[in-house]
């Protein structure tokens, strides 16, 4: 309080000093410049093992239209939503543009996550986060969400809540153009 009474310029000189330190320090912590998912910008990308043992990346996707849905067991929605998802990703399995699904496991150990999809006879890849390190850059704040990851790697569509609707799923699985349209949309 001496230093203020006494000389004013200074302590709001040091006072600036250290905010910008602070400042040069938060923006330097990691994850403060990490790529954040929103509608337009680019997927952050994913790299995770799945339940069979593989691993994947976001990026061996490119040039495909990719539905990413984070879902976990103790989550009644997604309980729901899941066998939906199954069901789609049969039906379009052998459409001639398959749309990719990746289902990535928020917070759960492999052994919990493998006895639910065989429980419901789930089918499509499932990727294992078990440190819940997505929840941030993919800014998942309740489950499940799903996005449409167009052929660019651009997000097109982040659908937060349940799916509960076949119609809509399958929308969402309609393959995407380079700008994130839905192909055949003149718009």
């Amino acid at each position: 309080m001496t230093l203020l009474r006494t000389h004013p310029v200074q302590a709001v000189i040091a006072l600036l000093v250290l905010c910008g330190l602070g400042y040069v320090v938060w923006t330097a912590m990691p994850g403060a410049s990490e790529a954040k998912a929103e509608e337009g910008a680019v997927a952050p990308d994913i790299t995770l093992t799945g339940l069979d043992g593989e691993a994947r990346s976001l990026t061996d996707y490119r040039g495909k239209t990719v539905l990413v849905n984070f879902w976990a067991s103790w989550c009644t929605p997604c309980v729901n939503e899941l066998p939906l998802l199954n069901e789609a990703y049969k039906l379009t399995a052998g459409s001639g543009e398959p749309v990719e699904l990746l289902a990535v496991n928020l917070g759960e150990p492999a052994h919990t996550v493998q006895q639910f999809a065989d429980r419901y006879g789930l089918q499509f890849p499932i990727l294992l986060d078990e440190s819940g390190s997505l929840k941030k850059p993919y800014r998942i704040a309740s489950l499940p969400v799903t996005l449409v990851i167009a052929p660019d790697g651009k997000i097109s569509n982040i659908h937060v809540g349940e799916l509960d609707e076949m119609s809509d799923i399958l929308g969402l699985m309609q393959p995407q153009q380079q700008n994130g349209s839905i192909s055949g949309d003149r718009s």
